[in-house]
């Protein structure tokens, strides 16, 4: 799955924009696509705007009905703004686009004029009423069952996800909840996998890798061996240990000394943490946001640290979407890839 186009309608500083992802030198849809610019000028709320829609796809897939007011609910946020609509190519089974979309009726109406051959699925307003866009056809119904076996367990399932790791959601906060425990990771996260910075240990990096090896063992020592490619003069040892009766794991330094996960540097964290959520939770197909994948890091290693991470999402013919402050990063896009700048008058 990727994302072909996406339209904006009055969605705070990026107002009215239309942002096209198709590489005509390739004849193909960008599968690494930067965002760059000034603060403010609405990066974030591009990704913010991605999963939102894509939550809502998910409850749209469920119940077939219009969203709900619930606090919870992706309504909420996307009713602040004129429209939002999002065009995805290559889902599995379907061979035309679907279209995503939430708001103005008359706005709607213009962007599927465009897109005589796309399937669309979501709700359009006028004169506060509101229509569902919800097809009775096969290719909905298989969705909707792909999805459910997504999220009621860790079996494969022939559909695409999305991750979304926002930078202030990234930050690193050492656990003091259910330290240790063994913890089930919950299935459920698999639609729309969000990381959110928690003093509780469950859904934590430790917790996780510690999981891993007790479900699949031979991908547990794959991922070490694979983290420990970024760590210079220390190693995660793959043992598990016990500290006060709890489950741990330690970095091994130099001459038999260790220490916690929470004794890393910045940028060591950042960097384990999102190779590692990526490496565990992207499927197939799925599509990757990250908003300033290289904040806190050295420039040294942010090269190195971006391929490795478009080496994953290219193993699981995906897409990456990033945003950036560095010159170095825009380089590196700007040359192979698509860069779209943002407050550029």
């Amino acid at each position: 799955m990727k994302i072909q186009a996406i339209y904006l309608n009055n969605v705070g500083p990026i107002d009215n924009q239309q942002f096209y992802f198709y590489d005509d030198w390739r004849d193909t849809i960008f599968s690494r696509i930067l965002f760059s610019g000034p603060n403010g000028s609405g990066k974030s709320l591009i990704f913010r705007a991605i999963a939102e829609m894509w939550q809502a796809t998910g409850y749209w897939l469920d119940s077939r009905e219009k969203l709900p007011n619930k606090n919870t609910s992706p309504k909420r946020w996307l009713q602040q703004w004129g429209g939002i609509a999002i065009i995805l190519t290559e889902l599995p089974e379907l061979s035309t686009p679907v279209g995503l979309v939430f708001g103005d009726k008359a706005w709607f109406e213009e962007i599927k004029a465009q897109h005589p051959n796309t399937q669309w699925i979501g709700e359009v307003i006028m004169d506060k009423q509101t229509e569902r866009l919800l097809p009775h056809e096969n290719w909905f119904n298989n969705w909707s069952a792909a999805r459910n076996k997504l999220i009621v367990s860790f079996e494969a399932a022939n559909t695409p996800n999305m991750i979304y790791l926002d930078a202030e959601a990234c930050r690193w906060v050492s656990p003091t909840r259910r330290v240790g425990k063994m913890l089930p990771e919950d299935s459920s996260l698999r639609w729309l996998f969000k990381y959110q910075a928690s003093e509780d240990w469950q859904g934590q990096l430790e917790a996780s890798l510690i999981n891993l090896k007790v479900l699949e063992l031979h991908k547990y020592h794959d991922v070490i061996r694979h983290l420990n490619r970024y760590l210079y003069g220390k190693e995660i040892s793959p043992e598990i240990k016990q500290q006060e009766g709890k489950n741990r794991l330690q970095v091994k330094i130099h001459k038999g000394q260790s220490h916690t996960f929470d004794m890393l540097s910045s940028g060591e964290r950042q960097i384990l943490l999102k190779l590692y959520l990526v490496n565990r939770w992207l499927e197939p197909g799925g599509i990757v946001l990250i908003d300033e994948p290289d904040h806190y890091l050295h420039p040294s290693i942010v090269p190195g640290f971006l391929a490795q991470l478009e080496s994953q999402v290219d193993e699981k013919n995906g897409q990456l979407l990033i945003a950036s402050h560095s010159p170095d990063v825009w380089n590196r896009y700007d040359t192979r890839d698509q860069r779209i700048k943002l407050g550029d008058n």
